[in-house]
């Protein structure tokens, strides 16, 4: 192929030769009817096919960049998760994790379950970060403060409720039931928000 020349140039002259052989050979309207007809069929493919291509790209950006996102705040869970000692909360937050790590994989393998996982990747992970921090924070203070012990503790409870929501995501994800899934999505926002745990 020629420096300068596009798939999509190629195309649309493709289109174009073929509407002149119909116009031209075949119902026979005359040289400059079927010259013009092909321009227009070429122009107008030129436009089709950047836009069809942008749409794959800003798509594929979309994808490499939830992806990314993604990636970063798995992370920032792992990075938060070494700093916790108690070995219960350890033991959920790698269940958690491995979680994560087969939702991610899964969005990885098969695209198309970007956007079933949207708020999965633009809440729940962030509301899980924003937890586990003020978890961390807290409790490496060793404060024996009663009002905080229970905060604590509710927070320790959470991670199970965390940890259903992204197990029901990953079967969601996995059986395409999205209805059910926004479903257990919107009882943990609530129970998160509920807690005063949440974005704010």
């Amino acid at each position: 192929m020629k420096k300068g020349t596009t798939p999509d140039g190629l195309l649309s002259g493709v289109l174009g030769a073929t509407v002149f052989a119909v116009f031209y050979f075949l119902i026979d309207i005359g040289l400059v009817l079927s010259i013009v007809l092909a321009i227009v069929a070429f122009v107008g493919g030129l436009f089709l096919f950047q836009r069809r291509r942008a749409e794959v790209i800003e798509k594929e950006n979309d994808l490499r960049n939830s992806l990314d996102a993604g990636d970063k705040k798995h992370s920032e869970i792992r990075a938060l998760q070494r700093r916790i000692r108690k070995p219960t909360v350890l033991s959920k937050l790698k269940e958690i994790d491995d979680v994560v790590e087969r939702i991610l994989a899964g969005i990885k393998k098969d695209p198309s379950k970007l956007r079933h996982a949207r708020q999965f990747l633009d809440y729940y992970l962030d509301a899980t970060i924003k937890i586990l921090t003020k978890y961390v924070d807290i409790s490496s203070q060793n404060v024996r403060d009663p009002g905080i012990q229970a905060s604590l503790a509710r927070v320790e409870g959470m991670l199970g409720t965390l940890k259903e929501a992204f197990e029901a995501q990953l079967a969601k994800l996995l059986s395409n039931d999205v209805m059910d899934l926004d479903s257990a999505l919107q009882t943990l926002k609530q129970a998160i928000e509920m807690e005063g745990l949440g974005k704010e």
